[in-house]
């Protein structure tokens, strides 16, 4: 009987409720039953998770007694682990792009993300994994390309947006040293190509995450919910780029020319008692709702919205430090329901929200224009549901989970 390969995947949260497009895919993976998955996660997160992958997550965030218990192996592969460390210090140096922006850890963080992942490379040894899967440009990749060192085992990297353009280290390291690494929008994949100038950048491949069309629909098929007034749905995290605020400043214009709304924002995060003021402020409690008192609804429940909404608006921005969101999986959500979509031109919205013909764009923080958008769809319903019918055949056509996934499991294969 032939065995199937070991794939360990390494995310340091699993499964998230804002990352609904990493467990997805996982399960997917699992589904077609090609690789034997293990999903390796430091800490549960509030998302769900399909059930074929129950059994296929471990838990196993370090623990003082790691420490002790790794001595042994430390001591008696010392030479090896040095050797490892300075050689990886010294091609870094000799990789790195001195006109580049990329930020490095100092050497006193890179010693202890290299001493954390012989720690992490003895967890992983016991599922003996034939390559290990990153998720994140960042740190947790930084872990896996150690500990592939320190196992000789190969690793490849799946890189998404604010892991790339504002905490992603040591690119040019990964890219010489991992078998592949996936990005999931042309804006951030760029970025990477940009500072991979004068390597192999073969192995970087721009492939998009999906949705399953068939099984979202089936998830709320038979459920419905019905809105008093048009629902205006937002959905994401309660942070600077998801640009809500102006989402609240367009709704108090609509609400000063008498329009009869009513905006619904889905998600959790930092800034809700700041939104909660700005929304209260504007005299908008009866008009816009942050559902979920800051703790976000399941997926499923999310889900019954967006199939009732009237339509999606995605105020996203990119912030100062440079944080934007890649293809955002909510509006591939949107578009499985045909909802119509408004959007700004932010980051890799533009791959699929197309002015005039999968939604309507504009441009970021412009509130003003935003509002007048929104009254524009909900006034002429027809073009509204053009754009939604246009918007569902995008995602068929180049967002469809069962057809991506086959690009990624065959990258795990041949490495």
């Amino acid at each position: 009987m032939e065995t199937r390969k070991r794939i360990l995947v390494f995310v340091p949260e699993f499964p998230v409720l804002t990352e609904t497009f990493i467990e997805r895919e996982l399960a997917k993976l699992e589904e077609r039953g090609n690789v034997d998955l293990t999903v390796f996660s430091l800490a549960r997160g509030n998302g769900g998770v399909s059930e074929i992958l129950e059994n296929k997550i471990v838990y196993g965030r370090l623990r003082p007694k790691d420490f002790f218990l790794s001595l042994p192996y430390i001591f008696s592969n010392l030479p090896r682990l040095r050797k490892i460390f300075f050689d990886s210090k010294k091609e870094a140096g000799e990789l790195e792009n001195k006109k580049s922006r990329e930020s490095n850890p100092n050497y006193l963080k890179k010693s202890y993300t290299f001493f954390k992942s012989i720690l992490y490379s003895i967890k992983f040894s016991k599922y003996k994994p034939d390559f290990i899967l990153a998720h994140f440009l960042s740190t947790p990749s930084t872990i896996v390309m150690y500990a592939s060192r320190i196992l000789r085992i190969p690793y490849g990297i799946s890189a998404h947006a604010k892991d790339v353009m504002v905490t992603g280290e040591f690119i040019r390291e990964k890219v010489q040293t991992s078998k592949f690494i996936t990005i999931c929008n042309k804006n951030a994949y760029e970025y990477v190509l940009e500072k991979a100038k004068g390597l192999d950048t073969s192995k970087i491949f721009l492939k998009y995450h999906g949705v399953d069309v068939p099984k979202i629909i089936k998830k709320v098929e038979n459920k419905d919910f019905k809105s008093e007034k048009p629902l205006i749905l937002a959905v994401g995290r309660l942070v600077e780029k998801k640009g809500l605020i102006y989402l609240i400043e367009s709704a108090s214009l609509l609400k000063d020319r008498g329009l009869g709304f009513q905006v619904g924002i889905i998600g959790s995060g930092p800034l809700f008692e700041n939104l909660k003021k700005e929304i209260n402020s504007r005299g908008l409690q009866n008009d816009v709702k942050i559902i979920g008192d800051n703790k976000g609804l399941s997926n499923e429940e999310t889900l019954l919205y967006l199939k009732s909404a009237r339509l999606f608006v995605f105020p996203g921005i990119r912030t100062d430090e440079g944080d934007v969101d890649g293809v955002a999986n909510v509006l591939m959500e949107a578009g499985i329901f045909r909802v119509p979509v408004i959007s700004t031109d932010a980051g890799g919205v533009g791959e699929i929200i197309v002015n005039k013909v999968t939604g309507l764009v504009v441009n970021q923080r412009d509130s003003a224009t935003m509002a007048e958008k929104i009254e524009y769809l909900l006034k002429n319903e027809d073009e509204a549901r053009k754009y939604g019918n246009n918007l569902y055949n995008k995602v068929l056509e180049k967002f469809d989970l069962n057809t991506n996934i086959i690009e990624l499991e065959n990258l795990l294969l041949q490495n």
